[in-house]
């Protein structure tokens, strides 16, 4: 990447099911508070509970940078509900002082810049673009609705990443839209290689700064994700 992501800038990690997005977001945050920088996660797909335990798993102390405040994890769920004139789509927090309330792009930009602000954030992790994507109907609604969710969270001394979940077949028609709008795409995959599957990641883009182009390999293990930059794929 030439010494890492931008500030003030916005990255995406893209990949299927199980490639490692939401770790390597973690990472993220984890390394900022390492580093005395605060950071918040946004997600829609799993309890805070739950991101809690994973990262302890990891041997990343979570619950103590949330109690700290250097880590403040928005969690919830989203659901379509019936009203008057049709359906809602309507959020719940796990936080108890965020009640449901009519399910919004900006209500979500307004409340991920709040807490950032509140915190003196500069780390923004959005574990999951698929609920943003899901408001948006076509594909032209698609651009402005993530465009305007990063623009309205990013400032000069703030980093985002977001994470993108690739599907297939008909859902597939959004999985590329983001990788326009954002200033760095990396792309995880798993390969199958030498008889077993391999995990890689690649930079498709990083505007800004030069970066290396060809798949680089990369484990999950006991302490979170390492990139092997030096190895290579079998022919």
């Amino acid at each position: 990447m030439g010494g890492g992501y931008i500030q003030g800038r916005t990255a995406l990690l893209a990949g299927g099911p199980g490639t490692g997005k939401s770790i390597l977001s973690w990472h993220f945050l984890l390394d900022g508070i390492s580093k005395g920088e605060h950071g918040v996660l946004l997600t829609l797909d799993q309890s805070s509970e739950n991101i809690q335990d994973d990262m302890t798993d990891f041997g990343w102390d979570s619950r103590g940078a949330v109690k700290s405040k250097s880590l403040t994890i928005l969690s919830g769920s989203m659901t379509l509900v019936p009203v008057e004139k049709g359906y809602e789509y309507v959020i719940g927090f796990d936080h108890p002082l965020l009640k449901e309330q009519p399910f919004t792009v900006a209500r979500l930009a307004s409340l991920v810049k709040q807490k950032a602000a509140e915190t003196g954030a500069v780390r923004l992790v959005v574990d999951g673009l698929g609920p943003l994507l899901e408001v948006a109907g076509n594909r032209f609604e698609v651009r402005q609705t993530v465009y305007s969710f990063m623009r309205e969270i990013i400032t000069k001394n703030t980093t985002a990443l977001l994470t993108h979940e690739l599907k297939t077949g008909q859902d597939a028609r959004s999985n590329e839209m983001p990788f326009f709008i954002c200033d760095t795409v990396v792309k995880l995959d798993m390969v199958y290689s030498g008889g077993d599957f391999v995990r890689t990641m690649r930079v498709i883009k990083m505007r800004g700064s030069s970066h290396v182009m060809r798949p680089i390999i990369f484990k999950i293990g006991a302490d979170g994700i390492v990139a092997f930059p030096d190895a290579r794929l079998p022919d």
